[in-house]
Formats: C-alpha cells, structure tokens, sequence
C-alpha cells in the first residue's frame, strides 16, 4: 500500500513538472511571437532615427550634388520653386496660349513643355496637371535629384504617359521640338542661355523665365511688383530679341504689377 501512494504521488509530481516546463515552453514561444510581430521600442527608435536622418540629409544632397555645376558655370544650384511662383508663371502662360494660338503655329493640346533644370520635377509635374501640353519634360544635371523625380514619377500613373525626366546638361540639349521653356538660371549663365535659345526656339516658342532676365531680351510680359509675382518674365520667338519688337496678349494679366521695359 505504502508502495502504490508512494508511486501515485511520484506520477502527481511528474505531471505537475510536465505542466511547469509546458507552461514555460508557451510563454517563451509567446515572447517571441509578439517580438517578431511588434519589434522591441530600441529597434523602432533605430528605425525612426534612420527615416528621420534620411529626410534631413537628402536636401542636403541635392544642394552639394548641385554646387559643381555652378562653379563651372553651367547651372544653377537647386532652388525649388514655390507654389505662389508657379501660379504666375503658368497663370502667364495659359493667358498667352489662349490670346495668341495663331503665333505659337500650334494648338495648346499639341504643344510640349521643357524645364531646364527641373530639380525635384514640380514645375514638371504642375505642367502635366495644366492639361494643355502633349508632353511635359524636365532635364537635370543632379543625379539624386533625378533619381528622386523618377521615383516620384513611378509611383503617380497619371504622370506616366505625360511626362518624361532625363539625367542631363541643359546645354547639349536640342530645344527646336519645344514650344514652351521654364528656366531658373542665375546671372552668370543667363546671356549665354539666351544665345542657346535664340539659335534653337523655333518661332512662336514661349520662354517663362524665374527671377533673372535674359540680358538683350524684351519680355513680351514681366511681373515685377508685389512679393507674390516678382521677378517672373515671359518671352515670345522671336519678337523679344528683335529692336522695338514686343508681343502683346499678356499686358493686361496682373496689370497692378507689371513692369514693361
């Protein structure tokens, strides 16, 4: 007797033991289901560090991948352009088109657009949305920067069949197929630009320049005053670089602000 009670208690000790190492087994095995599904607070802080030093550092980069073109003299650094410029510029632009479609040869529908310059492809993209170009197309020297717009470009569809961006230097580009030029130059290059799209602008082409002018150019519209339009000035082949030539259409859009020369 003392025998079989001895036995059964050692069996109740064993299945208790059993218990204890299958409870352990579930509680570990419950640790680590819930580590691989909700990684532990340090992993999220390194995550969050990475995407939050990502943002910081790439304006960074685009400005200092931009520097050498402009210390050769054959850029600009990147400078995007903001939201309130960008309504002058295409604000001027769709006035011309739609006052002065027997100049420009071409119906707006058929026309094509070029930035030269197109840093993070907003100009571009803005462009597309206008709905009045076939095409809408940017060139940039920055490789981060292009490798940015494409991305960008890739994960919108609209953009796909509207637009078109190309790692590049402005000036190997052949320009005579465009209708419509955006450029945010800086002074230095801005005559030698001006010569590039005197020999390559077809006429009736359309140049919307951001801030500087092109010296020896009449702007056939310039929006000098007030802090919204300042410094946009719009340019028609091939009446701006003729003596006394200057085309009309445009004088009477923001009329408070403009400044003819």
């Amino acid at each position: 007797l003392l025998h079989l009670v001895q036995e059964s208690q050692n069996n109740d000790l064993s299945d208790v033991d059993d218990i204890k190492t299958k409870a352990l087994h579930h509680h570990y095995d419950t640790i680590e289901r819930k580590e691989t599904l909700f990684p532990s607070s340090s992993a999220s802080n390194k995550i969050l560090l990475g995407i939050g030093g990502t943002l910081f550092l790439l304006p960074h980069l685009f400005i200092i991948l931009s520097l050498p073109p402009v210390l050769q003299r054959r850029g600009a650094p990147y400078l995007p352009t903001f939201a309130n410029k960008l309504n002058v510029m295409f604000d001027l632009i769709k006035h011309h088109v739609n006052n002065n479609n027997k100049t420009l040869l071409k119906q707006p529908s058929s026309l094509k657009f070029v930035d030269l310059g197109s840093g993070d492809g907003r100009v571009v993209f803005r462009a597309a949305r206008e709905g009045i170009f076939q095409k809408s197309v940017g060139y940039e020297i920055n490789p981060a920067l292009h490798m940015w717009v494409k991305f960008r470009q890739l994960i919108t569809p609209k953009y796909w069949s509207s637009t078109e961006f190309y790692l590049g230097d402005l000036w190997k580009i052949k320009l005579h197929k465009y209708d419509v030029v955006a450029v945010y130059g800086l002074y230095p290059i801005m005559t030698r630009l001006g010569k590039k799209l005197q020999d390559e602008l077809k006429p009736g082409s359309l140049v919307v320049s951001n801030v500087f002018e092109i010296p020896g150019w009449r702007a056939s519209t310039s929006i000098g005053g007030g802090s919204v339009g300042k410094g946009v000035y719009l340019y028609q082949v091939p009446g701006c670089y003729r003596h006394g030539s200057v085309v009309t259409g445009t004088q009477d859009l923001y009329s408070k602000d403009n400044e003819r020369e």
